[in-house]
């Protein structure tokens, strides 16, 4: 996903058989109408029958501060403060899962096509000072444990790495997280080994931290082909809405699971922000879940 800035508890069981029936198949990427166009957005997500949503993304700065699409900071120094600039953001990412929802898993965005955030994290953990590494007393420690207890919430970080792939850093970054308490998923487009080495490293250590492959068909990914992807995580094939009316979209998503069902296992939407505050939310949720249902 290119980086640039973007101005534009979950559904109750009734039964442990629609507990089941409700895991995530059908996701959706949104920006920055979450937190400026919120009194309209979280209630349309939470109606939209998408059940993955990706809040795109954070960015870390070379102190290890985490801001939301360079436009306003969220942590620093171990604290969240995006009480400052967004009051209500805390309150509506908590919301989002509250019944009543269609939305079973809450990710976070990390990094973007353009971003400084791995490299970042690369410097941050091999570094000398005391606040480098991954420790109890580490910078990117503190602030990623300040971002869980601010959004208990939310299930997991969704690795958008498109620059850096420095493999050592990166299994040590996502042990971290995992052992706060972070699932991961990452959203590839290009660099197979890289990704395929970093789901064997750290999952072997950490058993399923990285969970879901949300693979990019579209702009520098739109060469992909979803079957050769299967690294040991279910795929969801994602697809730009410039690209796909709703029924197309369909299409192409059953062309591809008919293709190797035991791969491609859900798909994504790229990008909330382009066509918000329209039929086309349910649209394409509806298009993606009648291929998959629900897991």
């Amino acid at each position: 996903m290119k980086f640039s800035r973007i101005i534009k508890p979950a559904l109750l069981c009734v039964s442990l058989l629609s507990c089941f029936q409700s895991q995530a198949a059908s996701g959706v990427y949104a920006g920055g109408p979450v937190y400026n166009n919120n009194q309209q957005s979280i209630d349309e997500l939470k109606s939209s029958e998408f059940s993955n949503l990706i809040v795109w993304t954070i960015h870390i700065s070379e102190n290890g501060d985490l801001n939301y699409n360079a436009e306003f900071p969220l942590v620093s120094q171990g604290k969240y403060i995006g009480n400052e600039k967004h009051p209500e953001f805390k309150k509506d990412m908590a919301n989002l899962k509250s019944y009543p929802s269609t939305i079973t898993r809450l990710e976070i965005g990390l990094s973007g096509y353009g971003s400084k955030t791995f490299d970042n994290v690369k410097s941050l953990i091999n570094c000398r000072a005391r606040f480098c590494g991954t420790g109890p007393d580490s910078i990117l420690y503190k602030n990623f444990k300040a971002l869980k207890e601010a959004f208990p919430t939310v299930d997991a970080l969704n690795n958008d790495d498109e620059d850096t792939y420095d493999l050592s850093s990166s299994v040590k970054f996502h042990i971290m997280l995992a052992d706060l308490g972070f699932k991961t998923a990452i959203v590839p487009y290009m660099k197979k080994p890289f990704w395929q080495d970093l789901v064997k490293q750290v999952n072997k250590v950490r058993p399923n931290a990285i969970d879901i492959l949300y693979l990019q068909a579209y702009a520098g990914g739109a060469k992909n082909i979803p079957c050769d992807w299967d690294l040991g995580l279910p795929v969801h094939v994602g697809l730009w809405s410039k690209d796909f009316q709703p029924k197309a979209l369909q299409d192409k998503m059953q062309a591809w699971k008919n293709q190797c069902p035991n791969v491609v296992k859900g798909g994504f939407m790229w990008l909330y922000d382009d066509f918000d505050n329209s039929e086309r939310v349910k649209g394409y949720a509806q298009a993606i879940n009648n291929v998959f249902g629900k897991q």
